[in-house]
């Protein structure tokens, strides 16, 4: 069985492990499924991409939704949008910023026993990130589309004004070198080679004193970039 293989049957039987558990173990194992995904490879990339652009604080208000009783959770229809307002909402139970047994008697309250609310919570929650999961590694659903993290557009336009620029020769030479070297990273591929490329030139703007939309785009890039590194 390979590495990848190996991590995914791990992950799968974490998740069980979480139905299986009831609650008196549940903290545990919600843990123990966490830690699972951090330390993979595969499941981290995975993670990160439909984690990325998410706004969690917003989904928490569209998904938590009615009052009293009534109050129940509503999950995102797309899947990637689904798996990661699941992880986000295991996060915040493992970092006890959401108390789970209050999570349980507010929206997976069924006939009012705690047995009954767990295996609620498991039945909306950790078999459809199971699910989802698997059906993403076996190409079932789609992942979302990895955005570029900045257009080769953008910076040739860059580098079209730095050449019709008044910056000294041996200036202009120093900039095109490292938007050359933004260019032929810019897809993405090699994301701490882009960061570091893109702090270069943006350390050179700043010392020449040179300004202009493009350069706050890639400023505004760097630190997108820098979040996910």
């Amino acid at each position: 069985m390979n590495k990848a293989q190996a991590e995914i049957d791990l992950f799968m039987r974490k998740c069980d492990e979480v139905t299986a558990s009831g609650f008196i173990l549940a903290d545990t194992k919600i843990g123990e499924l966490l830690k699972s995904v951090v330390t993979s490879d595969l499941l981290y990339a995975l993670f990160r991409r439909v984690l990325r652009g998410f706004d969690y604080a917003a989904a928490c208000q569209a998904c938590m939704g009615g009052q009293g009783a009534n109050k129940r959770l509503l999950f995102p229809e797309d899947p990637a949008q689904k798996l990661a307002f699941i992880f986000c909402l295991l996060v915040d139970l493992d970092n006890k910023r959401i108390d789970l047994s209050e999570l349980l008697q507010e929206y997976f309250r069924g006939d009012g026993s705690l047995y009954e609310s767990y295996y609620s919570f498991c039945n909306q929650v950790i078999k459809p990130m199971r699910g989802i999961v698997r059906a993403m590694l076996q190409g079932g659903a789609p992942l979302p589309a990895p955005q570029e993290p900045l257009p080769r557009s953008l910076v040739q336009a860059e580098r079209d004004d730095v050449v019709r620029s008044s910056l000294p020769d041996e200036r202009k030479v120093d900039a095109l070198l490292l938007l050359n070297e933004i260019s032929a990273r810019a897809e993405g591929t090699h994301p701490q080679a882009l960061a570091a490329s893109l702090c270069g030139y943006l350390y050179f703007c700043a010392g020449c004193g040179r300004k202009n939309e493009r350069i706050e785009s890639m400023r505004v890039a760097l630190a997108s970039i820098k979040e996910g590194l």
